[in-house]
């Protein structure tokens, strides 16, 4: 059982390892129902792994044929590797679901499955047309963070504020984070200050509005 113990890494040997790849900031976002179903793949592998070495070891009847069974051995790291690949591949696409479905609210406005950035923008369009611009802008706004959400570019909850998501912007490689913080300063002044809006500040608000949408969309294109 030696030859065993020097080629089967311990429990906690692997599971650090794969979690050194949880670990990266593109998988930062994931939270405990998710992390569960990891738990229990991570479980499963390592038992699985662990018994086809133990068969392989036992059934050695001489040393000559230790070259063939870390060839084996090798194979099953291998497919090992393309496991944890796809599982790194269905979080990829499962905490994009598991955000937007935890989404429930966003600065005080209900947030269902039928709600959507577009929907959101087109309440905004209704409320400019009747010059209610304090409603329209606080519209355009949510929309622009629910269509941030869902591009995986922000991880909105229900307690993060519009400083924090700056903040949070501010370590990635957004190009327009001065207009996206001018929009933030837009937003507290007209929402929680009641600044009285006009339609040509409205129009200037539209065209940053506009900036911010279009880079989200170029920054989901260029990933």
């Amino acid at each position: 059982m030696i030859a065993l113990s020097l080629i089967n890494p311990s429990k906690p040997e692997f599971e650090n390892a794969v979690n050194k790849i949880l670990k990266q900031p593109e998988y930062k976002g994931l939270k405990l129902g998710l992390l569960d179903y990891i738990n229990m793949a991570k479980e499963y592998i390592y038992k699985t792994v662990l018994n086809l070495l133990k068969h392989i070891i036992s059934n050695m009847d001489t040393a000559s044929s230790l070259a063939g069974t870390l060839s084996t051995v090798f194979i099953i790291i291998g497919l090992l590797a393309i496991i944890t690949i796809i599982i790194l591949i269905v979080i990829r696409f499962s905490k994009t679901f598991e955000k937007k479905s935890r989404i429930k609210e966003i600065l005080g406005e209900k947030i269902d499955d039928r709600t959507t950035p577009k929907s959101l923008r087109l309440k905004a369009e209704a409320f400019a047309k009747a010059d209610d611009y304090r409603q329209a802008i606080r519209f355009d706004f949510i929309a622009l963070l629910l269509l941030m959400h869902e591009r995986n570019l922000i991880y909105l909850d229900e307690t993060k504020t519009n400083e924090e998501i700056y903040n949070y912007l501010k370590k990635g490689d957004f190009s327009n984070l001065m207009i996206f913080k001018a929009l933030i300063n837009d937003f507290n002044d007209n929402w929680y200050g009641h600044k009285v809006w006009n339609l040509d500040l409205y129009k200037i608000w539209k065209d940053n509005i506009g900036l911010i949408w279009n880079e989200v969309i170029y920054h989901e294109n260029k990933n």
